[in-house]
């Protein structure tokens, strides 16, 4: 066998042996592209939050809220409870964020948890609802 016959050899031997190297790297590519396609598909992620609201105190006050959560994009539903003076809000976090709906609702006139109601809003609510 002459030097070049070694040399083809030694290639046709080389490529063989990376050949299952090269099926596995695809394969794992092709794994790690569908588990980053799952994860970054997310459109949403509903959740559900009782917000302390010490002004709700009847329907009217609820509606005030509930009329201003109208504009935010991201609320699913709003639900008060008059006795605990609590609204319940649904919500998809992937839109709008906890702290956003506690100042939606500062910026109606009522205090929402620790975040205070803006003082022309209260200003602006009717009697019952102050």
């Amino acid at each position: 066998m002459s030097r070049k016959d070694y040399i083809f050899n030694d290639m046709r031997l080389i490529n063989a042996s990376i050949l299952p190297v090269k099926k596995m790297t695809g394969v794992l590519a092709l794994v790690i592209l569908a588990g980053l396609l799952v994860v970054s598909c997310r459109q949403q992620d509903v959740r559900e939050v009782v917000i302390k609201v010490p002004g709700v105190k009847n329907q009217a006050c609820a509606k005030i809220i509930q009329d201003t959560f109208m504009l935010q994009p991201g609320i699913v539903s709003v639900r008060p409870d008059f006795q605990k003076r609590e609204i319940t809000v649904k919500y998809n976090s992937m839109v709008i964020a906890l702290k956003n709906i506690e100042f939606t609702i500062a910026a109606a006139g009522f205090d929402a948890n620790d975040t205070r109601a803006r003082t022309n809003a209260v200003a602006a609510l009717p009697p019952e609802c102050r």
